[in-house]
């Protein structure tokens, strides 16, 4: 059940969680029927957006728009819809790239731009694929669980290379970001599960992932 008690935006902890969850369970559910392909990326935003468009929210979704920040707007709040893993106590989710930026203290300053921040909250789908189910967890997290400038900022070092690979910060509520330079000084944001608000939890039988496929054909 969602803990209420983690969002500080009156409209997300407002919104109708227990009802979202019951659609977004429907349309898991019905997707992996139809196809083995993983639910990630433009698929994961169709899937909120009719979620919410069959709830009456009246979204508005910029479909492969690719730009960073908000994928999806409704009058409520705006959502950054994300991919995720969850490995050792953590969700850990990919962001925007900072090439642009000289050196660290400009990153940090570029995170923290509430103008950039264009969204509200993360809908973040996790999966986790093994011989015999599939897993979905959905999380939802607010834009403010951190401040880049009161992390702890750090070096990485390469094992295998000379030379720093990126930084790393470390927040004193758990959270852990790295901008890696391998990956054009990508950030990445590791978010302790504790801190991760759990909408719903979907477990698929991987022998029945995509059984309906062929109805598809037949109607």
């Amino acid at each position: 059940m969602i803990n209420k008690e983690l969002f500080s935006k009156p409209a997300v902890h407002d919104f109708d969680w227990d009802l979202f969850k019951v659609n977004l369970d429907k349309m898991l559910i019905g997707i992996s029927k139809h196809t083995r392909t993983p639910i990630n990326a433009d698929r994961w935003e169709e899937v909120i957006y009719v979620v919410l468009k069959y709830m009456n929210f009246n979204p508005r979704w910029n479909l492969g728009s690719h730009q960073p920040g908000a994928d999806i707007w409704i009058k409520e709040f705006s959502i950054s819809a994300k991919s995720g893993n969850i490995s050792g106590g953590f969700l850990s989710i990919s962001s925007y790239r900072l090439t642009r930026f000289e050196n660290l203290n400009q990153m940090v300053n570029f995170i923290d731009i509430d103008s950039d921040k264009n969204y509200d909250i993360h809908l973040c789908c996790a999966r986790i694929d093994n011989e015999y189910h599939r897993v979905y967890k959905v999380f939802v997290l607010e834009n403010n669980i951190f401040k880049a400038k009161d992390l702890t900022w750090s070096e990485m070092q390469g094992v295998r290379t000379s030379g720093t690979t990126g930084w790393r910060g470390v927040h004193q509520n758990g959270v852990v970001v790295e901008i890696r330079r391998k990956m054009s000084n990508q950030l990445w944001i590791n978010y302790p599960l504790r801190l991760c608000n759990q909408i719903t939890e979907i477990k698929l039988d991987a022998s029945k992932l995509g059984s309906d496929a062929e109805s598809l054909i037949k109607c």
